[in-house]
């Protein structure tokens, strides 16, 4: 065996794997237009000289042979997802399916300019590529790549995924966690919930003589899952209490109602258009006062918060009175934001939702939530709440398919394994993580009770938003932890 990579450098590891980021940051990947970078990762697995599947799903799967004298130990799949979510910064412009991610480094961290940099889950991929690109630098046993398509936006990919890709494995390592120094032993199912109803307009009144455009940014957003405990406000239904508190001094007929951009990330944004019979001033000041409110509660999370106000050309339509009823009384119902904590520990979100998106045309206005849960009862729990909610205030519901929670297994040889390897290389003992996001482990157990699995990442800050930064000194251990975890796998029969 040449060089091992657990003595080379941590520069030379850390290149490595940036040269493989920035192969997949400069082709456009945002979840459901994963054509291109899986043609491009299903060439490069062939070009490595390993038996390639590319499925109807565009999964791509790629079966590693072992190291001479290890051909009997177990199986272990190493995985990832190729897509990312794109963000772009307020003002930026940026075409995510045509646009590559420019990537800005320093000493300490890798970002974008002006968008989200991908690293959720480009890293996990990279690092697997580096490794499957110097197999003659440690012992491992068989071994199957697994790349899924759609992980952010329905999870389309794993789901897809024939399970005989799974069946006969033993572990599977995901490399989709955000932080390095935890192990990831558990994550919570979710659901995409997309709600809408028929609009009907009318002529605005000329007695609402002030007509406004009043505009939420600043806010921090972030992902749903990750972010959601961390005292975030969400711009929609921080639009919606600037409404109601207009409302309660005047009327207001609502002309446009924006904000929000996927399921899965808190809304930094909202803008809505409206005709009211109180006095601009008026809206500004109960505006201001909205602000300063949010300030006083939030101030330590959401400092930078705007809401600014322009006063505009009466427009040409606005929403029946019973159409506003019925939509902000929904946008009442729905719950967004922690819905319980673990009983045994208070530190872990156990459910919640996320309003992520609303948004009217001619014709509808259509809203899209996330609902999380540690225990997949608590997504049926939501859902049941939802469906009463919608059929009250007269909304049509569609709800993908639930992407199952994968419950903490006590007794997993792998995660003893990490841990020893983990321990050993980095002189600490890595903590254990049960987390609040959707991960594909829980399809791939669905498919495969027996499979073991754990997932690890590189540390990976603000992801889903234009701040996303990867911490560069955890990309080497990384590896080396994931080479090291192999090769204890490797001493395993079969």
């Amino acid at each position: 065996m040449s060089e091992t990579i657990l003595n080379k450098t941590c520069e030379e590891i850390l290149e490595g794997v940036l040269a493989e980021f920035a192969k997949l940051a400069a082709i456009p990947r945002p979840s459901k237009h994963e054509e291109q970078v899986s043609d491009f990762l299903k060439d490069l697995l062939t070009a490595c000289g390993f038996e390639v599947v590319q499925d109807k799903a565009k999964n791509v799967i790629a079966d590693v042979p072992a190291s001479p004298g290890k051909e009997d130990s177990p199986l272990t799949i190493l995985q990832g997802h190729m897509d990312m979510v794109c963000v772009a910064r307020e003002g930026y412009t940026f075409n995510p399916t045509a646009d590559p991610i420019k990537l800005v480094r320093d000493e300490k961290f890798l970002t974008a300019e002006g968008t989200s940099l991908g690293a959720d889950d480009g890293m996990g991929i990279a690092g697997i590529l580096y490794l499957i690109k110097n197999l003659d630098a440690f012992d491992h046993g068989r071994l199957r790549i697994i790349f899924t398509t759609d992980e952010e936006q329905g999870m389309s990919g794993a789901i897809g995924l024939d399970k005989r890709f799974v069946s006969d494995a033993s572990y599977l390592i995901n490399c989709d966690s955000e932080k390095f120094g935890e192990l990831v032993v558990g994550s919570a199912g979710c659901v995409q919930a997309t709600f809408w109803r028929e609009l009907h307009y009318v002529r605005p009144d000329t007695k609402l003589g002030t007509n406004m455009e009043i505009k939420i940014s600043g806010l921090r957003g972030g992902h749903s899952g990750e972010e959601i405990s961390s005292g975030r406000v969400n711009a929609i239904k921080l639009a919606l209490q600037i409404m109601r508190a207009i409302t309660k001094t005047g009327k207001i007929r609502l002309s446009r109602w924006s904000g929000g951009s996927a399921f899965n990330v808190i809304p930094d944004s909202s803008e809505l258009v409206l005709a009211t019979d109180l006095k601009p001033a008026e809206v500004q000041s109960i505006c201001a006062e909205m602000e300063r409110r949010v300030r006083k509660v939030y101030g330590a999370t959401e400092p930078n918060l705007k809401i600014e106000t322009k006063v505009i050309k009466r427009p040409d339509k606005v929403l029946h009175a019973k159409d506003y009823d019925l939509l902000t009384n929904f946008v009442e119902l729905i719950h967004s934001g922690v819905y319980l904590m673990s009983p045994e520990n208070p530190a872990q979100v156990m459910a919640s939702a996320n309003l992520g998106v609303v948004r009217m045309d001619d014709n509808i206005v259509e809203l899209k939530l996330l609902p999380r849960g540690n225990a997949d009862e608590l997504v049926e729990e939501f859902i049941e709440g939802f469906n009463q909610a919608a059929q009250l205030c007269v909304f049509e519901s569609k709800f993908a398919t639930p992407s199952p929670a994968w419950t903490f297994n006590p007794d997993s040889k792998l995660l003893k394994l990490a841990e020893e390897v983990f321990t050993e290389q980095n002189g600490y003992k890595p903590e254990r993580q049960i987390v609040h996001v959707g991960l594909e482990t829980g399809h791939f157990v669905q498919k495969n009770p027996a499979l073991d699995i754990i997932a690890i990442g590189t540390t990976n800050e603000h992801i889903h938003s234009p701040n996303e930064r990867l911490h560069l000194d955890t990309v080497a251990p990384q590896v080396k932890f994931i080479a090291g975890l192999l090769e204890k796998i490797a001493e395993i029969k079969s």
